[in-house]
């Protein structure tokens, strides 16, 4: 119409100078977008005109003028115009005007002469490459609008290769400097136009530039910011790319190295472009039906085939791929499960076709991709399905997939979340992944070729070494190293890589953690090691870095297993280099190699006079742990004689000794080494048992046949002779092996003990210096270090005391005590040397009434442990239950490390106490009493969820009263009953509850004359609780272990029977469950009196079977059914017996796991044996195995799995949108979830969740769905979102699923669901009938409400009634007496939203 109108215009006015002028607008306005358009279809027109060579009105000089006038307008109006533009904020006005502006300028270089477009392109192009700093002289663009006008100036530049080149080179350096937002509208848009301006001839050559740069730059920096933009440039131009023509980039080998890079990428919409880009090469593929590649004449590997040939399977195989890893984005296992078997079947494929059709590195792709999931569970999923690949046994498998393995597989194994257990795994059991994985090594090195199963073992090393592992990742992968084939693999690299492991990575670990797995991977190194490739030396120093109070000490099996390797192999091992000052002989025996080490490690250079420090202490540790393994070595052999060998062996040493305090030559380097051998052989001798071998015993005698010279040698130093500061540190070694001697040796003198503190005692009773020496000082602090060790000595027995000794010690009590101030007298820590002599025990057993709230606060002591806490105290459990077979076991000293040790060591106390002993009794009374408090103020929470902290608590305050119960008198007892029954009232987790009863049926059975006071609790009011009776009613469940003790049982029957019946048409259907329950229980012991029982129990015959008959007609009711035959299967009411099975194991292990308590709760009967916590009532054990062979349930609550509960609830509904490029046109509301569509119409939720998982009729489901959109709830709880693609649901929803948050939480699932946002603060409200309930006219929703609605026939279950805060009715007056729950939920909905509005309003 514009060009129409202008063309009408121009052919009215000749005057064309004017009307130029008239459209045209000073420099210094911003015109309107009109006027720009105006002025554009101006020249257009005269364009036209300009073509017509008779037009008659346009002169030479007027068209001269006219095209001046136009090029003026480029650099006078257009261009300043832009810059302006640049300065200015981003917004519609700005984007219109550049538009208009940029296609005037590609008007007006069409009129112009070609070179106007080229100096106007050489004028914008420098601008590209600009981001901050301006030209000098030049107008300045922004590198948007910059590119925008190249984009208009391209199609008058096709003749111009140079300034192409110039153009392509500049897009390609905006590619790689630019930021992210920028590319799509400036890089991407120039390489557009830039294509869609050349010709056939001109595309080819110019996609193949693109090309060859693409594949330079991802070749030399493939990093995922590279991947990412490299990408990003091929899904723009795929269109071009894949084209029938040529170049074909699917034949290069960096084309899929980027599509691999993409899928494994962080960032999602990388992925998406990735896998868009593999559909288009595959459909291309299928499309053209020729062979990719055509040749392999370049020798690369091919990562893509395809033959027309195998074209069905191909597309089969790439559907399945596209299908998988569409499916991984969910992040869901209820959805990623299913495709599980689609993995299966792309393994099978690529294993049975080989490497000729698919590469391996896309099954890699699809399990890294599972190894990166923001989801635990998932990530788990997948490591479990790649340790289980079978086509990992073939060879060529598992070599393609070895570094897979080393690097990224090696890297999720260090999650430490991998190893909880398995549901159904009790504790100390070793995880599912564990066993798993050493299944998995030991197949997957079995079936690497031989020659590369070195390299690829030392690469696995070298990643534990290169990382921070966590103690346990670490554990059970070198446990699974330590199960390996012995295969002869490794050199001195990997003892390297090892040394590295156990110093630096487990440097921080868990001592028990870190010390096992110093067994399992030394365990590995006698496996793996080819000793042709290793010295003496290099075996000896490796050994040297596990620790002997942590894995490698004398006397376990592991040092055993280490003397049989190297006995074994001695005369196999790499010759040591012949040194020409050493006396390390070349033979390759390991007691020639010590001989010569002992000779190297005692050779010094003569003294200088100048002081030195003391020698390294770890070339004695070394010396002498192989020493003793020599040893060892000769005592397993059969006829040694270990005494003679030790002398020959150790003879330098004990030359040196001989000489160490007469010659005064010796140097004192040489006499310090010899002290620290002597040391560390007499600290590494000992076993972890202390049993006195061979070895020990001839050590012991070479060594002490010297003590005199070595005692003279240390008394002579000590008293006097060091005073620089090298020597502290001499000091403390002096004083070791003075206390080992002291300690060990019978020989030792200790008459020179009194020397040695009358010496100490004059340093310290000596004046002070007003500028204190450094000798002075050392002096002190090597008197004070001496005192200590003699303190300890006489503490530990090692000195006699004598007279001399005596005396002094007073003398340096009186020293101390005066001076020391006398408020930190008590408190010094030398104390008074007294107190060291013996006194009679006196017992202050009445101190412990004073301190009753510890020993209350012991027995519930336990904290509640973060998941990674109980993940490590689970697998040191694990590790304990190894054995002697985990030297670490044996060595590290571990008892402190139990968390329930403090609450045994109570128990064991509170067994051990005598109920006929007044001052117990009280104790135990008072206990007792201060339980109950706090069980009591614990109950007055509001919500105590499951396995929380006051779960916990009280939990264990009723496993300590049951402890208990039989050392109570009658008085105490029928004083705390009121207690009991208040208990029995209170909402309590099931733990707790079946404890509770257990309490009261032990009671009525023992002390039956309290049956009336039971009687009474079932006309007590407790309208708090609407489900506390059914505590009541359970423990007339179990009346046949009472009524036996009872005076008159016919009296007795009656009133439960009375009882039970009148439960039995409560209108809440848990309690009536239990009553029918407790009716049936009860009735069958009416029927096996038979004649002998009275007539009123005969009479309630008939009222009776009807009731019974009521339980008959729950088969056919759906869930009531499911709960009656569970409640009835449930092991409270089933195989448990009160009495019985009345044992610390039924406490403590048995009710906590059968009743939904966390395992780290349970005490096993074999930790409470070891503490001592047994007495004779009640027994250790119990006596039938019934309750120990069944398996964890509830039937109020289905258990499950933590990562079963995390599937689920955490993600609104997703919908898998089709792939579309970021830069191409599109509907931006499809890929906006719920919450952003609402967003962007202005809309807003609240705060009201409705739960609909209990309705299944799709047409209820749909209105309801509709109406929670339609007044606002935040979200919609189905159970299955399936039912959305339903027809009726669609029909009554009409698309309002698309605006509203969709959750899938399925019925077995909402008691879980429930607590969940109980714990967020939600309130649980419930459409329901009941007694308690409220009018929905009267009931004030709070502003977080959880609607929860029943099902349409049932509605309400009975295990999730007790989770409801409150029951509200809609108020009826007809005599119908149900609506459809679709319209009940629909008016509380209003109500709720009603009452909400007019909150915000007001």
């Amino acid at each position: 119409m514009n060009s129409v109108l202008m063309n009408a215009v121009l052919s009215a006015s000749p005057n064309y100078e004017l009307l130029f002028e008239s459209l045209c607008w000073p420099a210094d306005v911003w015109p309107e977008t009109a006027r720009v358009e105006a002025l554009t279809a101006f020249l257009e027109g005269l364009k036209d005109i300009f073509l017509q060579s008779e037009c008659s009105l346009l002169t030479p000089a007027k068209r001269q003028c006219l095209l001046e006038k136009t090029e003026s307008v480029i650099w006078t109006h257009c261009l300043p115009l832009l810059s302006r533009i640049s300065a200015e904020a981003e917004g519609l006005r700005c984007r219109s005007s550049i538009a208009a502006l940029c296609g005037l300028v590609a008007v007006c270089v069409r009129l112009c002469d070609p070179a106007v477009a080229v100096r106007a392109t050489q004028a914008v192009l420098p601008l590209l490459q600009l981001s901050e700093e301006e030209l000098p002289g030049v107008e300045r663009l922004s590198v948007e609008i910059a590119s925008d006008v190249i984009s208009a100036l391209l199609p008058s530049l096709t003749a111009d290769d140079h300034l192409t080149s110039s153009i392509l080179s500049c897009a390609f350096s905006g590619l790689r400097t630019l930021p992210d937002g920028l590319l799509p509208r400036v890089t991407i848009r120039l390489l557009l136009a830039l294509l869609g301006c050349c010709s056939d001839a001109g595309l080819s050559s110019l996609l193949q530039k693109i090309l060859n740069e693409l594949c330079t730059w991802h070749s030399s920096e493939r990093t995922p910011a590279v991947t990412e933009r490299t990408l990003l440039c091929l899904t723009a131009l795929s269109d071009h790319l894949l084209a029938p023509a040529e170049p074909d980039p699917r034949p290069y080998l960096w084309l899929w190295l980027v599509v691999q890079d993409g899928l494994i990428h962080r960032d999602y919409v990388v992925r998406k472009r990735a896998l868009y880009l593999l559909k288009r090469c595959v459909a291309s593929s299928q499309e053209q039906g020729v062979d990719c590649p055509l040749s392999q004449e370049t020798g690369e590997e091919v990562l893509f085939k395809w033959t027309p040939k195998s074209s069905k399977l191909l597309r089969e195989f790439w559907e399945d791929y596209v299908l998988v890893m569409e499916t991984l984005e969910e992040n869901q296992v209820h959805v990623v499960r299913p495709v599980l078997n689609r993995i299966d079947t792309l393994v099978q494929t690529t294993a049975k076709e080989g490497q000729d059709l698919f590469h391996p590195s896309w099954l890699l792709c699809v399990y890294q991709r599972m190894f990166h999931s923001e989801n635990k569970t998932l990530m788990r999923a997948g490591v479990c399905h790649f340790l289980e690949l079978q086509v990992l046994q073939q060879p060529a498998f598992a070599l393609a997939f070895s570094q897979f393995i080393v690097c990224p597989f090696m890297d999720i194994l260090s999650e430490m979340s991998l190893y909880c257990k398995a549901p159904g795994q009790s504790v100390g059991e070793c995880p599912e992944l564990a066993i798993k994985l050493q299944i998995f090594l030991k197949n997957f090195f079995s079936s690497l070729p031989a020659g590369d199963r070195g390299c690829v073992l030392l690469q696995m090393i070298q990643r534990l070494g290169c990382k921070h592992w966590c103690a346990v990742p670490l554990f059970f992968i070198s446990q699974a190293l330590s199960k390996l084939a012995p295969n002869p693999i490794l050199g001195i690299d990997g003892l390297i890589a090892l040394r590295e492991v156990l110093c630096c990575t487990m440097i921080t670990h868990q001592v028990l953690l870190r010390g096992a797995a110093q067994c399992f991977l030394l365990k590995s190194a006698l496996c793996l090691i080819d000793v042709r490739m290793v010295t003496l030396d290099d075996v000896f120093s490796f050994l040297a870095n596990f620790r002997a109070d942590e894995s490698l000490c004398r006397g376990t099996d592991l040092w055993n297993e280490v003397c049989i390797w190297l006995s074994s192999n001695e005369g196999s091992f790499k010759p040591m280099p012949i040194v020409s000052d050493s006396a390390v002989s070349s033979k390759d025996t390991v007691k020639a190699y010590i001989q010569g080490r002992i000779h190297d490690f005692l050779r010094v250079p003569a003294c200088t006079g100048q002081t030195e420090g003391l020698p390294d202490p770890k070339e004695a540790d070394k010396l002498a742990r192989s020493i003793l393994l020599c040893a060892d070595m000769e005592r397993i052999q059969p006829g040694a004689d270990i005494a003679d060998n030790l002398q020959l062996l150790l003879s330098p040493l004990l030359e040196t000794l001989s000489r160490v305090s007469t010659n005064i030559y010796l140097p004192l380097r040489k006499s310090d080494k010899s002290l620290q051998l002597v040391l560390r052989l007499l600290q590494l001798r000992g076993t972890p048992k202390e049993c006195v071998d061979d070895v020990t015993a001839a050590l012991k005698r070479l060594i002490f046949q010297h003590a005199d010279p070595i005692q003279e040698f240390i008394m002579r130093r000590l008293c006097g002779e060091m005073q620089e500061l090298f020597d502290v540190e001499r000091a403390e070694l002096y004083l070791c092996v003075l206390k080992q001697h002291a300690i060990h040796s019978s020989k030792f003198q200790q008459a020179s003990f009194p020397k040695l503190i009358k010496y100490s005692l004059s340093i310290l009773q000596e004046p002070s210096q007003q500028i204190p020496s450094v000798a002075s000082q050392v002096a002190k602090a090597i008197a004070m270090a001496s005192l200590a060790m003699v303190c300890l000595l006489i503490e530990q027995q090692a000195i006699d005391m004598e007279s001399d000794t005596f005396n002094l010690l007073k003398q340096l009590n009186e020293h101390f005590n005066k001076a020391a101030p006398s408020s930190w007298q008590s408190q010094s820590p030398l104390g008074c040397f007294s107190e060291c002599l013996p006194k009679p025990h006196i017992a202050v057993s009445s101190s412990v009434l004073r301190h009753i709230n510890i020993l209350s606060e012991a027995c519930i002591y336990g904290p509640v442990f973060r998941r990674d806490q109980r993940l490590v105290q689970d697998v040191q459990t694990y590790v304990e239950q190894l054995g002697e077979g985990c030297a670490a076991n044996t060595v590290v000293v571990s008892d402190n490390r139990d968390d329930q040790l403090p609450r045994m060591y109570a128990l064991a106390f509170l067994s051990r106490l005598d109920p006929s002993n007044q001052l117990h009794e009280r104790l135990m009374e008072q206990l007792v009493v201060t339980l109950l408090e706090k069980d009591k103020n614990m109950s007055k929470s509001v919500r105590i969820s499951s396995n929380s902290l006051q779960h916990r608590v009280k939990n264990r305050v009723w496993q300590t009263l049951l402890l208990l119960l039989p050392k109570f008198k009658e008085e105490f007892v029928t004083s705390l009953l009121n207690s009991v029954f208040e208990a029995g009232f209170c909402s309590n987790q099931a733990s707790v509850k079946y404890l509770i009863e257990w309490m009261m049926i032990l009671i009525l059975f023992h002390y039956p004359q309290h049956i009336d006071r039971f009687w009474v609790c079932f006309d007590m009011n407790h309208g708090g609780t609407k489900t506390g009776i059914c505590t009541f009613l359970a423990v007339l469940v179990h009346f046949a272990v009472i009524i036996p003790k009872l005076k008159d049982p016919d009296v007795q029957l009656v009133k439960a029977l009375d009882v039970t019946l009148q439960w039995c048409f409560h209108h809440n259907f848990s309690v009536r469950l239990y009553a029918l329950l407790a009716l049936k229980r009860v009735w069958s012991l009416v029927e096996v009196r038979g004649n002998e029982a009275a007539d009123g129990l005969r009479g309630l015959s008939t009222v009776v079977k009807a009731c019974l008959h009521q339980t008959e007609a729950l088969k056919n009711t759906g869930n009531a059914n499911k709960n009656w035959t569970r409640i009835q299967e449930h092991f409270f009411f089933g195989a448990f017996d009160p009495i019985r099975d009345y044992s610390i194991e039924t406490i403590f292990y048995t009710f906590p796991s059968l009743s939904g308590l966390a395992d780290d709760e349970w005490i096993p009967p074999w930790k409470l044996e070891k503490h001592s916590c047994v007495s004779q009532t009640p027994p250790l054990k119990n006596a039938a195995p019934d309750l120990s062979q069944l398996q964890p349930g509830d039937w109020i609550q289905q258990d499950k799995s933590e990562e079963d509960k995390e599937e689920r609830w955490a993600e609104v509904q997703k919908k898998i949108t089709p792939w579309r490029l970021d830069i191409q046109e599109q509907d931006p509301d499809l890929h906006l979830v719920p919450q952003q569509r609402v967003a962007r119409v202005g809309k807003h939720h609240g705060a009201l969740l409705v739960v609909a998982s209990l309705i299944d009729k799709p047409t209820n489901l749909g209105g309801l769905c509709r109406t929670c959109e339609i007044f606002g709830a935040s979200a919609l709880a189905l159970d299955n979102l399936r039912h959305i693609s339903d027809k009726h649901f669609q029909s009554l929803s009409v698309s309002s699923e698309l605006w509203l948050p969709l959750l899938e939480v399925k019925p077995l699932e909402l008691a879980d669901f429930l607590q969940v946002k109980k714990s967020q603060d939600y309130c649980i409200v419930g459409v329901e009938q009941t007694a308690n309930s409220q009018s929905l006219q009267d009931y004030q929703f709070p502003e977080k409400t959880l609607l929860l609605l029943g099902n349409e026939r049932e509605g309400i279950p009975a295990n999730l009634l007790q989770l409801l805060d409150v029951c509200v009715e809609i108020p009826q007056q007809g005599v119908i007496r149900s609506l459809n729950v679709h319209v009940s939920a629909a008016l509380l909905i209003w109500e709720y939203t009603r009452q909400h509005l007019t909150c915000t309003s007001s």
